[in-house]
């Protein structure tokens, strides 16, 4: 019986060094290359100076929205805003056809001058809903019909950011 295990055990190592040493597994621990998608030829954005690939230019929302569409359909895993006064935010991706639009992550009370957001998403069109600026200042509440109460308010400052950075895996044809 003990020959037996001692069998078993010695075809699991080899099979197990012999599979570490294929080329499908050899791919999948590869290290993976990012590419800023934003930065690719036909990627159209609200203000093309936040994606111009320099931080010494400063893109302005227009009103509460920044829009970025990219030439195709991608894999996006982070987009990161740099050089914001953002601190309430969020992203939205254009569902397929018909137009509508899915919440996907939402940032509250950012604190930095950057944005950094995770989700891995098959996507063409992003959109970005600003609710809040580092600029944005109080002024006085107003009685509101509507809720049948005192409501305070904010006068909104004006949403910029140097830079948005799309990120998604170099794909292999590219490398």
């Amino acid at each position: 019986m003990k020959r037996y295990l001692y069998s078993l055990l010695l075809i699991c190592v080899c099979v197990v060094v012999l599979g570490c040493q294929s080329k499908a597994f050899q791919m999948l621990i590869e290290p993976q290359e990012w590419e800023n998608l934003a930065v690719a030829e036909g990627v159209t954005c609200t203000s093309p100076e936040m994606i111009d690939g320099n931080l010494q230019t400063v893109g302005y929302a227009k009103g509460r929205w920044i829009h970025l569409t990219l030439p195709t359909r991608k894999a996006i895993h982070r987009i990161v805003i740099r050089g914001t006064n953002i601190t309430d935010a969020i992203l939205y991706k254009q569902l397929e056809g018909d137009g509508r639009w899915q919440a996907l992550l939402e940032v509250h009370n950012n604190r930095g001058n950057a944005i950094e957001m995770r989700r891995s998403i098959i996507a063409q069109s992003l959109r970005i809903y600003i609710g809040g600026t580092s600029d944005d200042k109080r002024i006085a509440s107003q009685y509101s019909p509507l809720y049948g109460r005192i409501m305070p308010r904010k006068a909104l400052g004006k949403p910029f950011a140097q830079e948005i950075e799309v990120y998604g895996l170099i794909s292999k044809d590219k490398k």
